[in-house]
């Protein structure tokens, strides 16, 4: 794996003087794991006169990580004996006429081999696998085909947790006088500039809790109790946006698809999912709905065409996906995603909704389930960063939320099980319903990495249609966990 060309190319991209790629810590990082990687490899077997010079490679590498500039830690290693061999060598890459491509080429290659690290991770698992399935010598289909989807899930796993890092790497260092700021400029405009949100489609979240909706490679977490309307705000932020007509994104081609919303749901089914779409966007309760499917004139056709129709005229489709709790990871959440980009390309996905959060499996065992949902929310992070699209999820609140009687009432320690999922989300609104009056939800926005955190929201709901209606927006006058009934905007508005 690790060849002559590998070497040389690494000693330019370190050495040469006419490079203007950043030196980064982590490309240093990079190299060495990739040597290291490699080294450990039973296969592995470097010529001699290779060896010195990955030695040397390593060596210097290991000085650029504690800061040495170029020259210094060149002038520290040739006065020894080790390396004398190579002063020529590192004479001729230093002032090596490279063009400006072959730079970023050979990050490029770097970048592959360390993906060859991550998939090659739990290789010898793989192999015993694959071994068990050809030799017929597995204990049963049961544990065989649960030893190769466990197996492929690490596998996955391991390859976007190195896409993750690459992501990461592209502007995790800026050195105001010395760098050039382009890249960092492109990543504030897809992170911020509106029209690189998706819209929830309620004004008072994205004029004024929002920077106009959820933004790419942002984790947006409801948490409620059990009937607070979590499922139901997810639902109505979806089909609102869907079917909300962006000037930022125009149509270019009548029917053309060009936002698609991913919805994973393992608390509903699929006609639940259709029903708590449907219902809220034409305003029938469910009575009225079941007497338009129940009429003898009903025609299934025209009732598609009526739903088809709010979406393409709005150039968007929802994709709905229905699992069992607890059968699936994150991962596998990749794989919805991976093949709605494929029906319709990457640039297209407006965004990942799971309903919800604590039904998801992790793929690793945890001796305790706070663990395993630290970890899950983590993975739908880095999920949101690896797609550069918006995760939106929701999750149970503790004991405590049933006793909630305002909207200042509500803090994000009553998040059940794991505060990962608070520390681990960008966004978290808390929810709970009245006691007393099943039309009146409190909300109130505990974090907020992009927007207004620490303001209440009293929501009127009509449950019977699956719809959220008006709201008051509070805002905080005296310490950060009491509100007064005093609109900030748009009181008593459609949310």
């Amino acid at each position: 794996m690790i060849t002559d060309s590998f070497l040389n190319s690494c000693f330019i991209l370190l050495l040469n003087k006419n490079s203007k790629i950043r030196k980064v810590k982590a490309l240093y990082r990079d190299i060495l794991d990739v040597l290291k990687f490699s080294e450990g490899q039973k296969s592995f077997d470097v010529p001699v006169e290779v060896q010195n010079k990955l030695e040397l490679l390593k060596q210097l590498c290991g000085m650029f990580l504690k800061d040495k500039i170029v020259e210094n830690a060149i002038d520290s290693i040739m006065i020894g004996e080790k390396f004398r061999q190579h002063v020529g060598f590192i004479d001729l890459k230093v002032n090596e006429n490279i063009k400006d491509h072959a730079f970023q080429d050979i990050i490029n290659q770097i970048r592959l081999r360390k993906k060859i690290n991550a998939l090659f991770q739990n290789y010898d698992e793989l192999s015993d696998v694959l071994d068990s399935i050809k030799e017929g010598s597995f204990d049963s289909i049961d544990n065989m085909v649960e030893d190769y989807e466990v197996t492929i899930k690490k596998l996955y796993s391991n390859l976007m947790e190195s896409n993750r890092s690459v992501t990461i790497e592209a502007s995790a260092s800026l050195d105001l006088v010395k760098d050039d700021y382009s890249h960092v400029v492109e990543m504030i405009k897809k992170k911020y500039e509106r029209q690189n949100t998706t819209p929830t489609g309620f004004p008072i979240f994205d004029n004024n809790i929002m920077l106009g909706g959820y933004e790419p490679s942002r984790l947006y977490v409801f948490g409620g109790g059990s009937g607070a309307g979590k499922s139901t705000m997810l639902n109505n932020t979806i089909y609102k946006s869907a079917t909300l007509i962006d000037p930022n994104k125009p149509i270019i081609k009548p029917n053309e698809i060009n936002k698609v919303y991913v919805y994973v749901t393992m608390e509903n089914t699929i006609e639940e999912a259709l029903i708590r779409t449907y219902q809220p966007m034409f305003n029938k309760t469910t009575p009225q709905m079941l007497r338009e499917l129940t009429r003898e004139n009903f025609n299934i056709e025209e009732f598609k065409k009526k739903i088809v129709n709010k979406f393409t005229n709005c150039g968007s489709t929802i994709i709905m996906k229905y699992f069992p709790a607890m059968s699936i990871s994150v991962v596998d959440l990749m794989g919805v995603v991976d093949d709605a980009i494929n029906d319709y390309g990457k640039e297209a996905i407006a965004g990942l909704y799971v309903d919800y959060l604590d039904l998801l499996k992790a793929d690793t065992g945890y001796d305790m389930y706070r663990l395993e949902l630290g970890h899950i929310t983590l993975s739908l992070k880095t999920l949101a960063v690896q797609y550069n699209i918006p995760v939106v999820t929701a999750s149970q609140l503790g004991r405590a939320a049933y006793r909630i009687q305002e909207a200042s009432q509500l803090n994000v320690d009553q998040m059940s099980e794991s505060i990962k999922k608070v520390e681990h989300a960008d966004f978290v609104m808390l929810m709970a319903k009245d006691q007393t009056d099943d039309t009146i939800v409190y909300g109130k926005v505990g974090k907020n990495r992009s927007g207004k955190s620490g303001v209440s929201i009293n929501f009127q709901v009509a449950f019977d249609k699956f719809k959220f209606l008006n709201a008051n927006l509070l805002v905080n006058v005296r310490k950060a966990d009491s509100t007064q009934n005093a609109p900030m905007s748009f009181p008593g508005c459609e949310i």
